[in-house]
């Protein structure tokens, strides 16, 4: 594991050791989500750590794990990048602090039956999601604005409607990115 030190931050390149040892988890934790002991107390489950999905998504696209404050990710020249995951493929429901600021949003989508991560890189910054509406009548700037976290589906606001495709597919079991 490589931990970078860069204007006070503390960033982590993700491995091959590391990324198995991700793997990993993922399975630990997928185990833990199903046990019936969990589902009597919780009725969704457990939610997907971001000790699990920001690992996956750096290794997926060469970025650095952010272990500071100030998003969850670096590009190698600096641009803040914010990750959000789903565990449920064909559905999310992610919220955006008042104050999120970041250069690139990229949406994480887990296929737990087929052990499949499919990564999108939306090319949307922290200006253009504030266009986005909430509701008929808001935005997620206008709730930002108010102090308030906004809720989006980013599937339905974002990828289906730009049309977009995975940028990498990442094989969990295998630990690897599939080539196409």
């Amino acid at each position: 594991m490589v931990i970078l030190k860069m204007n006070d931050e503390y960033l982590i390149k993700i491995d091959e050791p590391r990324i198995q040892e991700t793997c990993d988890a993922y399975f630990k934790w997928k185990d833990l989500k199903g046990k019936k002991y969990v589902k009597s107390l919780v009725s969704r489950g457990i939610n997907m750590p971001d000790a699990i999905s920001e690992p996956m998504g750096c290794y997926c696209l060469n970025l650095l794990w952010n272990k500071s404050s100030g998003g969850d990710a670096k590009t190698l020249d600096g641009k803040k990048i914010e990750f959000k995951a789903t565990s449920n493929y064909n559905y999310d429901l992610s919220s955006f602090g008042p104050r999120c600021e970041f250069d690139n949003l990229v949406f994480l989508r887990f296929d737990l039956n087929s052990n499949m991560l499919y990564v999108y890189d939306t090319g949307v910054n922290s200006e253009e999601l504030k266009k986005i509406p909430v509701s008929k009548t808001s935005t997620v700037g206008d709730y930002q604005k108010a102090g308030k976290r906004p809720h989006i589906r980013i599937i339905e606001a974002i990828i289906d409607k730009k049309g977009l495709q995975p940028t990498v597919t990442f094989n969990i079991r295998k630990g690897q990115i599939v080539k196409e």
